[in-house]
Order: C-alpha cells, then sequence, then structure tokens
C-alpha cells in the first residue's frame, strides 16, 4: 500500500493552490463573525441530533443487557446449561471486540450519520432475528439432549449475537465524530455526559422494563403460554431500533469541518473516543478542509501512514504499557461478569423470580453511574492538591502523579476484590445486592487510574493508539471471563460451591491486576 506524509502544514498546502492566502484569509474572517456569538453554544439546529444520540446510547444499552434478563426464560425453555449461557451472553462481547478497532478507523472514512443508521439497522434486524436463531439451535428439543454437536447447533445464535454486538461497536466512535463536527470545545463536556447518560439509563432500564415487557408478551409472542414472552421481548426492543431510523435519517446530517486556524503545525492523530470500554478510534482533522478536497482515499492512506510510523516496538518494551493493559484486564474480568451473570445469580441463589432478579440487579448499575461521576473529579482534585504548581515534567511531579494513578487504581481493583470475596461467602440477598453495587461502584475509579494513564504516557499524537492497544485486550478477556463463569458454575456440585468459586476467582484476578499496575506503571511520559 502506498504511504503518504502525515506531517503536512498548514503553510506547504497553502504553496500548492492558487491564491490560497487570499482564500485562507476570506474563510477566516468569516469564520471569525461567525464564532463570535455561536462558538461557545451548541447550536440549536443540531440539538435534535443530540437528543437521538442519546437514545440510540438508551437503545445500545438497553439491548445488549436484556439478554441477562432474556437468558432466564431461555434456559428453562431450552434446557441451556450453565456453560451454553456464558456462550450466549459472551457472544455479543466478542462481536463488539472484533469489530470495535475497524469501525472506529472506517468513521475517519465513512460519514458518520450513514455508519450510524447501517449499525442500528443491523442490529435491530439482530435482535429482531435472535428468537428465531434460538428456535434454529435448540433443535425443537432441549439443548441438554443434544450432546457433542452442542457447539455446532448453537452457531446461528451465537452468530446473531455476535453480529449484534459488532453492529452496536458503531456507536460510540462515530457519535464521537458527530460531535466533534457540532459542538464547541467550551460545551463538549456537557454534550458527552448527556449522550453518555443514555448508556448508564438504558442498563437501569433494562432491568426494570424487561421483566414488564416478559410479563405483558406471555402467551402473545408464539412461546409457550407459562413462560415469559421473552421472544415478545426482542421483538419490541428489535422494533425501536428501527423506528430510531425515521427520525434520525430525516434530521441527523454531517457537518463539513471548519477551518483549523489555531493549530499551524498540527499533525494528524488518532484520537481514541474514551467513553465507557471502548478501544476505537477516530482521526483527528488538522488539515484545513475547505481549503483541499480530503478524499476517502487519501484518509485511509492517512491512516495507514499513521499506523505504520507508530512506536510499535517502544511499546511492547514499555513495562508501564504491561502494567495499564492488565489491570484493564482484570477490570474487564469482574465487570463483564457482573453485568452478565447477577440476574441468574439472584434466581439462583435466592430463588428470585425474573422480576425480582432484575430489580435487585438495578443497585449496581446506579452505584455504577455514581461511581463513574466521582472518580474523575475526585481524581483531578487530588492531582492538583497534590502536586500544586511543580512543572509537570519534574522528577518530583512524575512521581507523585505515579502515586495518584496507582491510589486510584488500587481502589478501582482492590476495591471490587474485597467486595467480591466477602460475597463469596453467600450472604443474604441484601447484602450480596449492596456487595455488588460497592463492586461496580468502586470499579469505576479506574477513570483516575489506567483511564488517564494513556495521556500521561504519550503525547497527543499516540494517546489513543495508546489507549485502544491496552484496552482491546481487556473486552476480549472480558468476553472470556463470561465463558468460564458457565463452564465452572456447571463443573461444580452445587449452586452454592459454583458461585463461591466464581467470586473468588473474580476477587484473586482483581488483585492480581492491581499488583501488575502497582509493579509495573509509572507516569514519566515515553511516546511522542
Amino acid at each position: 500500500m502506498d504511504i503518504i506524509s502525515l506531517n503536512k502544514s498548514i503553510t506547504s498546502i497553502s504553496a500548492d493552490v492558487v491564491d490560497n492566502d487570499t482564500l485562507y484569509s476570506t474563510k477566516k474572517e468569516v469564520i471569525e463573525e461567525e464564532s463570535s456569538s455561536s462558538s461557545s453554544s451548541i447550536p440549536q439546529e443540531f440539538l435534535p441530533i443530540l437528543f437521538l444520540c442519546f437514545l440510540v446510547t438508551f437503545l445500545s444499552a438497553l439491548d445488549r443487557v436484556a439478554l441477562s434478563i432474556a437468558i432466564l426464560p431461555m434456559s428453562s425453555e431450552f434446557g441451556y446449561t450453565e456453560t451454553i449461557k456464558g456462550q450466549i451472553s459472551s457472544a455479543v462481547s466478542y462481536g463488539y471486540g472484533l469489530a470495535i478497532l475497524p469501525i472506529g478507523l472506517a468513521v475517519s472514512v465513512v460519514s458518520p450519520r450513514t455508519l450510524m443508521a447501517v449499525g442500528v439497522s443491523i442490529w435491530s434486524v439482530a435482535t429482531l432475528c435472535t428468537p428465531l436463531m434460538a428456535e434454529l439451535s435448540s433443535n425443537s428439543g432441549s439443548i441438554e439432549k443434544i450432546g457433542d454437536a452442542t457447539t455446532t447447533l448453537l452457531l446461528p445464535l451465537l452468530l446473531i449475537r455476535g453480529l449484534m454486538g459488532g453492529a452496536e461497536a458503531v456507536v460510540l466512535p462515530t457519535m464521537q465524530r458527530i460531535l466533534s463536527q457540532w459542538v464547541p470545545v467550551e460545551k463538549k463536556a456537557t454534550a458527552l455526559a448527556i449522550t453518555i447518560s443514555g448508556f448508564q439509563l438504558g442498563t437501569v432500564g433494562a432491568y426494570l422494563i424487561s421483566p414488564i415487557v416478559l410479563d405483558f408478551m406471555s402467551g402473545l409472542d408464539g412461546g409457550v403460554g407459562n413462560i415469559p414472552g421473552w421472544r415478545g421481548m426482542f421483538y419490541i426492543y428489535g422494533l425501536a431500533g428501527l423506528l430510531w431510523l425515521l427520525p434520525w435519517w430525516l434530521v441527523a446530517k454531517d457537518k463539513e469541518s471548519s477551518i483549523n486556524i489555531e493549530e499551524e503545525d498540527c499533525e494528524e492523530t488518532l484520537v481514541n473516543t474514551l467513553m465507557e470500554d471502548d478501544a476505537s478510534l477516530v482521526l483527528k482533522e488538522c488539515i484545513v478542509d475547505d481549503i483541499t478536497t480530503t478524499t476517502p482515499q487519501t484518509k485511509i492512506q492517512e491512516v495507514q501512514a499513521l499506523l505504520q510510523s507508530a512506536p510499535w516496538a517502544e511499546f511492547a518494551k514499555s513495562p508501564a504499557v504491561y502494567g495499564m493493559t492488565l489491570a484493564h484486564a482484570a477490570k474487564n474480568f469482574e465487570l463483564y461478569n457482573l453485568l452478565a451473570w447477577t440476574p441468574t445469580f439472584f434466581t439462583q441463589q435466592y430463588g428470585l423470580n425474573v422480576k425480582e432478579s432484575a430489580i435487585f440487579s438495578v443497585l449496581p448499575s446506579l452505584c455504577g453511574m455514581i461511581g463513574g461521576l466521582t472518580a474523575g473529579t475526585v481524581g483531578d482534585y487530588v492531582l492538583t492538591k497534590f502536586i500544586g504548581d511543580e512543572k509537570i515534567d519534574c522528577e518530583e511531579a512524575i512521581r507523585k502523579r505515579t502515586q495518584v494513578r496507582k491510589l486510584f487504581q488500587s481502589i478501582a481493583l482492590l476495591g471490587p476484590a474485597t467486595c467480591l470475596y466477602l460475597l463469596s461467602s453467600l450472604p443474604d440477598a441484601a447484602t450480596a445486592q449492596l456487595l455488588l453495587g460497592g463492586a461496580v461502584g468502586l470499579q469505576a475509579f479506574d477513570a483516575a487510574g489506567f483511564g488517564a494513564a494513556t495521556q500521561e504516557k504519550s503525547g497527543e499524537r499516540w494517546a489513543g493508539l495508546l489507549y485502544s492497544l491496552t484496552s482491546l485486550p481487556g473486552v476480549l478477556v472480558g468476553s472470556v471471563s463470561v465463558s468460564i463463569t458457565g463452564k465452572l458454575l456447571d463443573a461444580m456440585e452445587t449452586n452454592e460451591a459454583g458461585w463461591t468459586a466464581v467470586y473468588q476467582l473474580n476477587s484473586a484476578v482483581c488483585v492480581a491486576g492491581a499488583l501488575c499496575f502497582l509493579l509495573l506503571y509509572d507516569s514519566k511520559k515515553e511516546f511522542e
């Protein structure tokens, strides 16, 4: 593949365009006039698009988490073993993990409006098809009777869930690209908070709404009359996604990038979206798009060149990179398990029905919301007070920043480890709910741990790539952990012994991840 230089300055571009200085000056004057009144506020025409972005994150979380509720009646109908439940639950994460990086790069080339519509269409259709694929996978009988052919017969269901997860990978990078086009820097945090809240509310909504839908659709969705209507739940959620497409296609539009007046020496960079557990990248545009036309082919070449020039060898030699990667993987091992298995845990261990187990699963999600909002603010406050006015690159400042990152990452892993170890003794349901809430809430403190570490270890040019490099393995490890839990539960003689082993294993993984970060990480910048 041909490689082109990415180090294009505005000066070199203007040298290739006739009368470019005049055009540039004219453009600058126009933009300065327009920005003087509106640069610090979100454009009114973007507000409907912002609302639709919030809705799509809500639907994304709703569709993903709903399976942890639906798997209970599905298991009763088809006789799923715990191992099979783990395989089905992890399929979405495998699809997401495999697709997130290429989609994050593709959004630099494809229209964000179109890419979002395609992704929502695919995952909505996949949601609608989930009941059909589940029935095909059951072979019209109990899965337990299938024997060695289980994995093969499950393929239709596993593939459709993996397709759904891969399609959902469009949301974060595409939304980040849309916000970067429309929202001024002064309002970026507000816009991100609005859209990200959709993920959080969608998770809570899945636990609260799904049981009601299951009851309502029982006997109306083509399933057995005494089985909760899990088929109908997937039909309703899939249809909701397709209905969302109508206003999106009518209202949403791409906005051309404006001239970058300030950054005359700007280089192309891969910027990570840094939202949720995202490993996606988008290409930050520094070239003056209004002066020179940037074609999709050019952008593809720019991405290729940027990836080829990345400091891969330096990444591989850095102990801090390994510490960040292992800490992220340990966090995902625990968090993915809690998201996928919590309703099943309450049902099996405490005899709760589907509705009760879903309601008991709400508190951990709420604690995660509170922890996420608290961690970043507290981390920045502590860092400011601890370092003060010291030079950012002096040895003492680096040492103190390293201590702060290690402190918060220890809270984010050793805190959940303690909660999960106490949970392994299987206390009463109310105490178990509080311990799960503590585990999910405390893990959010990694926002001031490895979450902020990539920006300290590298300059702007490589921060996004480094975050993706350290987070993508974690996505895959988290997916594997969901399957491991199912196999472990099947291997134990009783449910009690199984859940004790599961939570002790998760606790041990968190401790191991914390130790790796404490031993390997430092805040000294390595990758410029």
